[in-house]
């Protein structure tokens, strides 16, 4: 059988090749136990024309093994049908550098990942079209011991692109601790053919008080062109208070990016509450075992408990020396902690007296801390008496 020259000129568009796949349609018959098949790995993408930017094109054949096949080749017509261009595709895991006729717009290593994997692969870009804006279809052809398989037709529009624009931002100045939910949104055209461009994504991307990056949200589609999200108080978990910049941008079909449009916020965070703390008023030194009892404090944060860090307790001795820090807990394990129920913001915990311990005031001191450093502290106090 013969075979198209393109293992020799992998890239060249050849009339010899041209033949070749229209004498070799796709077989009626075949030793393989499963259907052989040939369909593209990854959505391909609309180019801006004139770009030199490089995308990847990746097509995958199943049912033979990657050594059963002999090239794989990739061609581009345009609406009137006529041939453009071809390039062949590789399964090389990037390694080989491919010195084609093409690499005007393809490039000289495949950008394949795994080598003998059966995802073919080629990095290109733009230039195949020259200064013709328009649709271009692509199809990847397999070449094989018992013949040739082709590719679903796959559509790639060449055009240019102006950039999305955004307006009409509404947020706040200030987002106070503990804030009531609040909506974000912005406006965001595409001044393009609608039947060619539109806008595919806006995000707003979030930046410290001292300007580095913390995270990015994808605003979702309103109405009248406007795109936005719903921010709540656990927001600014684990965010100390400052001012932070709120960067809004938006990309086209084309990933076409637009001017970026900011604001600078101040998101308040302040410290967790504490009250109603739980203790004893006094308790008698014990003569023989150590007495234990629970102690309790109420903590809640503005941001929601999600911000709460940790609540502990320290006890100031009659002698002006100081005990151990101590975790208190709300998780509902009574036996441990003497909680009883979780989530219900009583931190609890239970401590014990024992006879070696000095009779007087002990000064008990609780506080709690948040994710964002903030503290709050409270003090109560316990008479142990003979």
């Amino acid at each position: 059988m013969f075979r198209p020259f393109n293992r020799i000129f992998p890239c060249a568009v050849s009339l010899l090749a041209l033949l070749l796949s229209l004498g070799c349609e796709e077989t009626t018959t075949s030793s393989y136990q499963e259907p052989v098949s040939v369909d593209w790995h990854t959505t391909l993408p609309n180019l801006l024309t004139g770009s030199d930017n490089y995308f990847p094109i990746r097509a995958e054949v199943k049912g033979m093994p990657a050594a059963d096949i002999d090239s794989v080749l990739a061609s581009i017509s345009n609406d009137a049908g006529q041939d453009v261009a071809q390039f062949s595709l590789f399964d090389d895991a990037n390694f080989y550098e491919h010195n084609t006729l093409d690499t005007i717009f393809c490039s000289k290593f495949s950008g394949d990942v795994i080598a003998n994997d059966g995802i073919f692969s080629r990095r290109i870009n733009a230039l195949f079209a020259g200064a013709s804006p328009g649709s271009y279809n692509f199809q990847v052809t397999v070449w094989h011991g018992e013949g040739s398989i082709k590719s679903p037709l796959d559509t790639v529009i060449v055009a240019q692109s102006v950039p999305p624009e955004l307006s009409g931002l509404i947020f706040p100045d200030t987002l106070s601790s503990g804030f009531s939910p609040q909506q974000i949104s912005l406006q965001v055209i595409d001044p393009d053919d609608p039947g060619v461009d539109s806008v595919t994504a806006v995000y707003m991307k979030l930046y410290s008080p001292e300007s580095a990056y913390l995270d990015s949200i994808e605003l979702e589609a309103l109405v009248s062109n406007r795109y936005g999200t719903t921010i709540q108080a656990d927001f600014a978990v684990a965010r100390p208070s400052g001012d932070y910049i709120f960067a809004f941008r938006a990309l086209d079909t084309f990933e076409t990016m637009s001017d970026s449009v900011g604001k600078s916020v101040y998101v308040e965070n302040l410290a967790p509450y504490l009250n109603d703390s739980v203790l004893p008023d006094s308790i008698p030194r014990p003569t023989l075992e150590d007495t234990t009892f629970a102690l309790a404090v109420k903590c809640w944060d503005d941001q929601t408990v999600a911000d709460i860090l940790t609540v502990t307790i320290q006890a100031q001795k009659p002698d002006l020396t100081w005990g151990s820090v101590i975790e208190l807990f709300d998780d509902g394990n009574i036996s441990a902690y003497g909680d009883t129920l979780a989530g219900d913001s009583v931190y609890t915990r239970i401590v014990s007296i024992s006879p070696s311990n000095d009779l007087g005031l002990y000064l008990f001191h609780f506080k709690g801390e948040d994710k964002a450093g903030n503290q709050s502290e409270i003090v109560d106090s316990l008479w142990v008496v003979p």
